[in-house]
């Protein structure tokens, strides 16, 4: 019994490793982390939309939004119309409480033209204080959080095909 339970587990395990390496299709492939900048890159022409913020509250939201459109363009990234915008970015934010105060963090997807999530960042920061996670999210805070997104999607977007200069770079 011993010698077949061996060849079973042994069959079980090549076939697991045979799965693995299909996991991911297109529609659900995520971008490689942690991408870097490419020096010398023009982003023209790989403009984008930001069709969507979820999970704040209205007002922080906005806040939001109004950062993450200065960040945008002082990471050279240029705004469009949804319809006539290369990418299409929707945010998610959240603030959770953490200990000595809460985490407030963003997952954003980028969406082609033809609405395929080519790629999914996200990052946040820790935020010192007592009270509800949200109260927290001072607008330095939302602008901080705004910039990191803006970096990171100025980094991914600099290492895609159609961007002046492109060559996929990862940070070691």
């Amino acid at each position: 019994m011993g010698r077949r339970q061996g060849l079973i587990a042994g069959l079980a395990a090549l076939a697991l490793a045979g799965c693995q390496a299909t996991v991911s299709a297109p529609e659900t492939a995520l971008a490689p982390a942690p991408l870097v900048r490419q020096e010398g890159v023009s982003l023209k022409g790989a403009t984008v939309a930001l069709v969507s913020i979820d999970g704040a509250p209205q007002a922080a939201g906005e806040d939001f939004s109004a950062a993450l459109a200065r960040q945008l363009s002082a990471h050279e990234i240029d705004r469009a119309e949804p319809k006539k915008a290369r990418y299409l970015l929707r945010v998610y934010l959240s603030a959770s409480p953490a200990e000595d105060g809460a985490n407030l963090d963003y997952v954003a997807d980028l969406y082609d033209a033809h609405h395929i999530r080519v790629g999914r960042l996200n990052d946040g920061m820790g935020l010192k204080g007592a009270g509800d996670a949200w109260s927290l999210a001072s607008p330095q805070a939302l602008d901080a959080v705004a910039a990191r997104c803006a970096e990171d999607l100025a980094a991914f977007l600099s290492n895609q095909p159609g961007t002046s200069g492109a060559a996929m770079s990862y940070a070691e």
